[in-house]
C-alpha cells in the first residue's frame, strides 16, 4: 500500500499548519511514514509539531487497521456460514472451519488475535525536508526516533540506501516536488 494525502493540524498558536504524509505498507514490510515539509504556507514546521502529526497519523492508521480487521472478521464468519451450509451439521462445520482459521493462523493468513489492540504501530518515521526549507538549504532526510519516555531525537539519513536496506524502492522514497509546493 502506498498513499499520500496533505495533512491539516492545529499548530503552535492556533496556527494552521500543513504537510505531506506519504504512507508505505507493503506486506512484510515495516510500516514507513514520510512526513514532507511544504515549501509555502505550511504554518508549525513538522519538527516542532513531530507529536502533534504523529498523533493525527497513527489515529488514521488505527482507523484503517480497524476497517480491515473489521473486513476480515466478517470474510471468516461468511466462510463459517459456508462450511456449516455443506456440512449440514453445526459440529461437523465447527470443527473444520477451525482448523482451517488454525492453518490460517499458522501460515499468517488470517488477522491475530493480539492486532485487535494494535494502536501504534511499529513504524519507521522519515521527515523529509526539500530544498530549501531546511537548515541545508538542499533536499534532507531524517529519521525519527525516540528513546524510552517518548522523547524524539533526529538522525540524518540517507533515504534511498535506507529505502532499499527495509526492502522498499528509492522511488518510494522520493516525494514529487509538486506535492510540496
Amino acid at each position: 500500500m502506498r498513499e499520500d494525502f496533505h495533512l491539516t493540524f492545529p499548530g503552535f498558536g492556533e496556527c494552521e499548519s500543513r504537510c505531506h504524509i506519504r504512507i508505505l505498507a507493503d506486506p512484510g514490510k515495516p510500516i514507513v511514514v514520510i512526513c514532507s515539509q511544504l515549501k509555502t504556507k505550511p504554518g508549525t514546521s513538522i519538527m516542532n509539531a513531530y507529536e502533534i502529526i504523529r498523533g493525527y497519523v497513527y489515529e488514521y492508521l488505527a482507523k484503517k487497521h480497524s476497517e480491515k480487521l473489521k473486513y476480515d472478521t466478517a470474510q471468516e464468519l461468511e466462510g463459517l456460514a459456508e462450511t456449516i451450509e455443506k456440512a449440514k451439521k453445526l459440529r461437523v462445520a465447527i470443527v473444520i472451519y477451525l482448523l482451517r482459521l488454525a492453518a490460517r493462523v499458522l501460515t499468517g493468513q488470517a488477522p491475530k488475535i493480539d492486532q485487535i489492540c494494535w494502536e501504534e504501530p511499529d513504524a519507521y518515521w522519515i521527515e523529509h525536508w526539500p530544498e530549501g526549507t531546511g537548515p541545508l538549504h538542499e533536499v534532507d532526510y531524517l529519521l525519527v526516533s525516540e528513546n524510552e519516555v517518548g522523547n524524539p531525537k533526529w538522525h540524518r539519513v540517507n533515504a534511498f540506501r535506507f529505502a532499499e536496506r527495509i526492502g522498499y524502492t528509492q522511488e518510494d522514497f522520493a516525494i514529487p516536488e509538486e506535492v510540496v509546493a
